[in-house]
């Protein structure tokens, strides 16, 4: 499944790998990925670890800190819009958990922003399609 802004051409494809998580967030829950045998935690993506070929999904709490962020001048999707329209933000978040996740972070311009400023997720559809995890200032 494909959803796609016309406007934009930001799209998401969702796959049978991709389907736990997608139906999770559509649900307001994010799923990370953990080793059976060794108890590592991943971000979502992570297909495997060096002790296991199967990881399983687990929900985390959704909170962080900011690592870094960054502006994109073009605005990709209109819900991942900068307060200033004229931009989008995007920043790496360090979970709780562990893992690090890359997403949109909504509702301020990167002067709002620091190091290690806490995070909280929330979902948004860009274009109308599938939800995907963004984060907000805590």
């Amino acid at each position: 499944m494909t959803a796609t802004d016309a406007s934009s051409g930001f799209s998401i494809q969702r796959d049978g790998a991709s389907a736990e998580y997608f139906d999770a967030a559509a649900e307001g829950s994010l799923l990370i990925r953990r080793c059976p045998v060794c108890g590592d935690l991943y971000p979502p993506e992570q297909r495997r670890c060096r002790d296991s070929d199967a990881l399983e999904s687990v929900p985390a709490a959704g909170t962080g800190k900011l690592v870094t962020w960054a502006a994109d001048p073009l605005v990709v999707a209109p819900e991942l819009t900068a307060p200033d329209g004229q931009r989008s933000v995007f920043g790496i978040v360090e979970l709780d958990e562990g893992p690090w996740l890359q997403a949109p972070i909504l509702g301020c311009s990167p002067d709002d922003l620091a190091a290690d400023a806490r995070m909280t997720v929330c979902f948004v559809r860009p274009g109308g399609g599938e939800a995907i995890a963004a984060f907000t200032l805590a």
